[in-house]
């Protein structure tokens, strides 16, 4: 018997790691029926059909055959949202995006991690209530920090944060992989936290501040008109401010790029092979991760939640970013050469299609093992 499009799509969640789960976070206590498996199927069809409400989500869950065995009423979908711990969603995302390969970039033949955050706004009643303690000036609810494989087009880390929570904070708790170029902008200044990325055997491309006191060493030559400068230069101050040392004390790379209609945009490397061509496309580059928390939030319900209480907001951005891993996984093994949101499209409007236009293909070796478990 054939699977449905659905049941396709959630082949990487597995029993065993449904188990695990809800061994970990004891995630199905005092539930005899709407299990752990139960809730998330459910949320992510509310996620690719783009259910607005609880009401919405109890009739289109009950009308359609998805699997599900029993009818799911929107009281229990309530108590779900409140009372089952949102981490586990986010073990089960962490789970998948661990099953991602190291993917290098064609151009530079490198792995290329974009870092950023995108603010969630949550006001009015029943946010108000929680959210306001940790509220900035801009931004009332929490922040969402994502660290983005280029190649992959995926996000391979994930964390959600207040959003009086400093990017640079969260960013250093992340690991630092070797030979993998990180890219990101201003909200990650500290040179200490660049020291260790160097020590480590990665690489970095930033902007540089205006104010930073550094000695340039050497002017490299360029052949590029828009490369308006290429050179080698050290900081000045080994103690910048409030006695905080800086370690980082040999050369950096400083690449100035000619913008029509805009100041030049300085960058700062601590690659010297590259060109300063390149050294500007990688920067470029960053604006993918902008593009895929615009995806996410025009193409997945991250804007309108179902629960308005912290646990319920959580869980509802942890299977936003579930359904966006499967459909990414589904459109490679499918080996779908359409834009993700054209496949996005399909997939929702053939969820309980079994016989569907893709030819049949394994699931690359990266996903399952022999077994069909999660690697």
């Amino acid at each position: 018997m054939k699977d449905t499009v659905f049941q396709q799509l959630l082949k990487p969640l597995t029993k065993s790691l449904i188990h695990e789960c809800s061994r970990r976070f004891n995630s199905d206590y005092d539930c005899k029926t709407f299990k752990t498996s139960d809730h998330l199927q459910i949320m992510i069809f509310s996620h690719l059909c783009e259910i607005k409400s609880l009401r919405s989500l109890e009739v289109a869950i009950n009308g359609k055959k998805i699997g599900r065995c029993h009818k799911v009423s929107r009281s229990t979908l309530s108590d779900a949202n409140q009372r089952r711990p949102a981490h586990a969603f986010f073990w089960i995302l962490k789970q998948l995006m661990l099953l991602l390969p190291r993917k290098r970039c064609k151009e530079i033949k490198e792995v290329v991690r974009l870092l950023d955050s995108s603010p969630i706004q949550l006001k009015g009643y029943g946010y108000d209530e929680w959210a306001k303690q940790h509220a900035t000036r801009h931004i009332q609810g929490l922040k969402l920090h994502v660290e983005y494989d280029l190649a992959l087009e995926s996000p391979v880390k994930m964390a959600l944060s207040h959003p009086n929570c400093n990017d640079i904070t969260l960013a250093q708790r992340w690991l630092i992989r070797p030979e993998t170029i990180y890219v990101f902008d201003k909200g990650y200044y500290d040179f200490n936290w660049w020291w260790s990325i160097h020590q480590k055997g990665a690489w970095f491309v930033t902007r540089l501040k205006k104010n930073v006191a550094i000695s340039i060493i050497e002017q490299r030559e360029g052949n590029s008109k828009t490369i308006l400068e290429d050179s080698l230069f050290r900081f000045k101050n080994k103690t910048p401010r409030g006695g905080k040392i800086n370690l980082y004390q040999e050369n950096l790379r400083r690449v100035s790029i000619q913008r029509e209609g805009k100041k030049p945009l300085v960058l700062v490397t601590n690659r010297h092979d590259l060109s300063a061509e390149t050294i500007g496309q990688l920067y470029k580059a960053r604006w993918e991760i902008e593009l895929f928390f615009k995806w996410i939030k025009q193409n997945l319900k991250i804007k309108k939640f179902l629960g308005k209480s912290t646990n319920a907001v959580k869980i509802q951005l942890a299977t936003a970013l579930i359904a966006y891993l499967l459909v990414q996984i589904f459109k490679n093994i499918t080996q779908d050469k359409r834009a993700l949101y054209l496949v996005l499209v399909w997939v929702r409007h053939n969820l309980d299609v079994k016989k569907h236009q893709y030819k049949a293909h394994a699931p690359p070796k990266y996903l399952f093992s022999t077994s069909g478990v999660p690697l």
